[in-house]
């Protein structure tokens, strides 16, 4: 079902954007350069940023796969032109980052297309299926999930996967590249290649992002999207062991969902849909080359409802791209709720210069989304800021109670503790206990209770303000006599080692 909303004409006031781009393959016959197409995205970003309705600079970058072109089976020196290609997509990507996140490649998510999958490998692990291993429905053999066998239309043959370990090696180029690329960064989960999933933080961690590799079946012969079984719901017990609630939770993949009816090469939607299940919010893909945003819902107890964008080509030539369609790629901006947003395409057009898409679903300049906000198992809406709060009074309550003083207050600094009196009292205790008098003084800018009168006027005592500790002392006649003369004879023996 696709959703082309209007305009309400009601815009947020703490706007984020997300820059989605995909395909970046370059077309052999048509090829375009890094400088050319960072000069025209750094161009482009002039023009978005003044336009109406509003869309900020981008504070994190998806790449939705098919970094690279590939090599074609039996090409000569195949796995150093992988190597260039990556090299030179390396190159575009790591500039983009600079130009647009302040060099933070840690902002910038990666995932995997078909494109990535080395053929050539692919073709090396496999052999002609022997005639009696095939049997009268060679669709059925080949159709089946996690099957090794595969059909070559070019030569009419049947092909099995003999070498398995060699076929699970299709991606180290890919791998290879992205473990140079994000070389020191760290993420709420180690990359991890065999995982099918990687975690990304955008937003200032207010947004989770969850990459999932779609290339599951994929090699020379094999062009179906598919997300190897278990792997979202391993991906969503991930999640709820993270140490935080996000406002918004994304995913990507690659491949497109549905295409025209002679088209075998998207990925189920059932995927997507279990997606939503787990409470993902929006998707965002490529592979079909065509901008566009759709929304997917399921019905459990409720309706749940995942909005899902497509970012059109960034490189490929013009015999790669639908008819009619130009190079493309997509401004995602949401609103400071976290549950609405507006898709913005930009097209390259004449000079290869991008500017808004206004034609289609995109008529207005960009398109609305929506999806649910989050719920608990109550079916209560989730709110980040009080779930994260609670979460942190809770582990710094362990700390402390393990003697852990330092780590218990490193929690607690972390959220607002003005917000709950009780979160304030423990980290005052955490900051006594661990003697960090500067935070302690931070935490009580005035003492209102006799508690926060004494600790307040040890941590003026403690870094030797031995004037605004005894004013403190004197004017709070509240405090019981035999506190008062503890805390005169700490300022007496404090002086006095001070040469006062």
């Amino acid at each position: 079902m696709l959703i082309i909303a209007v305009e309400s004409g009601i815009e947020a006031h703490n706007l984020i954007s997300i820059l989605h781009i995909s395909d970046l393959h370059r077309s052999p016959s048509e090829p375009v350069n890094n400088d050319s197409l960072i000069a025209a995205l750094v161009a482009d970003s002039d023009r978005y940023i003044g336009e109406t309705p509003k869309v900020p600079p981008p504070c994190g970058i998806i790449v939705s796969g098919d970094i690279i072109q590939g090599a074609k089976i039996g090409d000569v020196g195949w796995r150093e032109e992988m190597v260039n290609q990556y090299a030179t997509a390396k190159d575009f990507l790591c500039e983009l980052s600079d130009r647009f996140l302040g060099g933070d490649r840690s902002q910038l998510v990666l995932i995997p297309g078909n494109h990535d999958v080395c053929w050539n490998t692919s073709r090396s692990s496999m052999e002609s299926a022997k005639s009696e291993e095939i049997n009268d429905n060679i669709q059925s053999l080949i159709e089946r999930q996690g099957s090794l066998y595969r059909w070559s239309w070019k030569d009419r043959s049947v092909y099995k996967i003999t070498d398995t370990t060699l076929y699970q090696r299709k991606l180290d180029a890919y791998w290879e590249f992205v473990s140079d690329f994000y070389r020191g960064y760290t993420f709420p989960l180690p990359i991890d290649r065999s995982r099918g999933f990687q975690l990304f933080e955008v937003d200032e961690g207010r947004i989770l992002v969850a990459a999932f590799d779609s290339t599951y079946g994929n090699d020379c012969f094999g062009y179906s999207g598919d997300i190897q079984p278990g792997v979202i719901g391993r991906c969503s017990l991930a999640i709820r062991a993270l140490p935080k609630t996000y406002e918004l939770k994304a995913a990507v993949w690659h491949h497109s969902i549905e295409g025209p009816p002679m088209r075998h090469d998207y990925m189920d939607v059932s995927h997507v849909k279990e997606m939503a299940g787990f409470g993902f919010q929006i998707g965002f893909h490529g592979h079909q080359h065509i901008g566009a945003t759709q929304t997917r819902s399921i019905h459990l107890n409720e309706e749940h409802a995942m909005a899902v964008v497509s970012a059109g080509s960034l490189c490929a030539g013009a015999r790669e791209l639908p008819r009619g369609i130009n190079r493309q790629y997509n401004i995602v901006v949401i609103e400071d709720d976290y549950k609405a947003g507006r898709v913005h395409a930009r097209e390259m057009g004449e000079a290869g210069q991008f500017s808004r898409k206004n034609n289609g679903e995109f008529l207005m300049g960009h398109a609305r989304i929506s999806w649910l906000a989050q719920e608990n198992i109550a079916g209560q809406v989730v709110k980040p800021d009080e779930d994260n709060a609670r979460r942190a009074i809770l582990r710094a309550e362990e700390f402390l109670k393990s003697g852990e003083a330092k780590r218990a207050l490193d929690e607690l600094m972390a959220i607002d503790v003005d917000k709950s009196s009780y979160a304030k009292r423990l980290a005052c205790e955490a900051a006594l206990e661990a003697k960090d008098w500067e935070i302690l003084k931070r935490l009580l800018p005035k003492a209102d209770s006799d508690d926060e009168i004494v600790w307040l006027a040890i941590a003026l005592i403690e870094t030797k303000d031995f004037g605004g500790a005894a004013e403190l002392i004197a004017k709070h006649d509240t405090l019981a006599k035999p506190v008062v003369q503890q805390l005169n004879d700490r300022l007496a023996v404090a002086k006095m080692k001070a040469g006062k």
